[in-house]
């Protein structure tokens, strides 16, 4: 599938025989595939963080449902994160441990917010 025809969004949670499952929030099915990282266009990725991305595309934290891409935020993630931006001036320098970052992206319904990447992916 072409990166610019896919959709990104925030997973909603259905309940599914007493368990909570996430679910697209256009079409409301539940997800069947894996948690994993599925592939969204650098220009979703805003404000000056877009300079900081490496390649074309970028892996985010989420599922894989069709066209759409169902990224979580880091607080959902499940996985250490390295947040550069609670860095305060004279720390020492950088020793990134953390295996994934925040960035912030952009919505298909145009809110803005933070979704997780691969620290490789990003120059912090």
């Amino acid at each position: 599938m072409r990166l610019d025809r896919v959709r990104l969004c925030r997973p909603i949670i259905r309940w599914v025989d007493g368990d909570r499952v996430p679910a697209n929030p256009f079409t409301k099915e539940p997800v069947s595939e894996p948690l994993g990282t599925a592939l969204i266009p650098r220009r979703r990725i805003a404000g000056k963080h877009i300079n900081d991305v490496q390649s074309e595309a970028i892996p985010v934290r989420g599922w894989k449902d069709g066209r759409y891409v169902l990224a979580i935020a880091p607080e959902h993630a499940s996985v250490d994160v390295f947040d550069p931006g609670r860095r305060d001036p004279g720390d020492p320098p950088l020793d990134v441990t953390e295996s994934w970052v925040p960035l912030v992206a952009v919505f298909t319904v145009g809110e803005r917010g933070a979704v997780v990447v691969p620290c490789r992916e990003v120059e912090v």
